[in-house]
């Protein structure tokens, strides 16, 4: 804090303050204080008063929460405790951020990633917290039906994998009960029926019988996964 026009000076209060008794002095105040300052000339015949405000804030507060586990392809809302001053939230990193919902975001990251938040008041006092969001790549992805019957119907027709945060279908296999392969192809997109297996084998409908499938799938966080399990041909 700065005064001009006088000879002497004299603060108050001086608590905090390290020359209470010059025209600048630093202040150091733990809450919000109005600062005066009379200042005289050499010969004392004037005395003349100002006041300086130092309005002190509170540091922020605020706590991400725990670290959270989802399955790749989903989006999960971060909503962090704050305290009342604060006026803005700034997340990083911001690539997966899919919406803001302040002081929050909804993110749906692919690969685990640790988020951190940095909260501020209106005094530029700021606060910062993180957590991490464990994406896993499992069985939880992915739906592969026991039963399809290819009559033509519309419903059912195909049988083709199903899933969330699914890249790719690296390999889908079906074999009969004698090891035969009636059914393969490679690098195709899940959830796309013209994809999949309509029961038939060299041109030919196959009778109902229960087949075995192996699909093996890389999602989109790289995790490579292999599912094997039977298949039901139904009319």
């Amino acid at each position: 804090m700065t005064a001009s026009g006088a000879a002497s000076y004299a603060w108050y209060p001086s608590t905090g303050l390290d020359n209470p008794n010059g025209s600048t002095t630093m202040a150091t105040p733990t809450v919000t204080t109005n600062y005066r300052v009379i200042g005289s000339d050499d010969k004392g015949c004037f005395k003349d008063t100002a006041y300086v405000l130092v309005k002190v804030f509170d540091i922020p507060t605020v706590e991400a929460g725990a670290d959270r586990t989802i399955n790749v392809g989903q989006t999960i809302d971060l909503i962090p405790q704050v305290s009342p001053d604060v006026i803005s939230a700034r997340w990083s990193p911001t690539g997966s951020i899919f919406r803001d919902i302040f002081p929050g975001i909804t993110v749906k990251p692919t690969t685990t990633t640790t988020y951190t938040v940095v909260v501020k008041n209106s005094g530029g006092c700021t606060a910062s917290d993180q957590l991490t969001v464990n994406v896993l790549c499992d069985g939880a992805n992915m739906f592969i039906p026991n039963t399809f019957s290819p009559n033509n119907d519309g419903m059912n027709d195909v049988f083709y994998p199903r899933g969330s945060g699914i890249f790719t279908i690296k390999r889908i296999k079906i074999f009969n009960r004698w090891g035969e392969i009636v059914f393969e192809k490679g690098i195709v997109n899940a959830n796309d029926a013209s994809q999949g297996w309509d029961g038939t084998f060299r041109g030919k409908k196959l009778n109902p019988d229960v087949y075995v499938y192996m699909v093996e799938v890389l999602c989109d966080n790289n995790t490579p996964l292999v599912f094997k399990g039977n298949v039901a041909l139904i009319k």
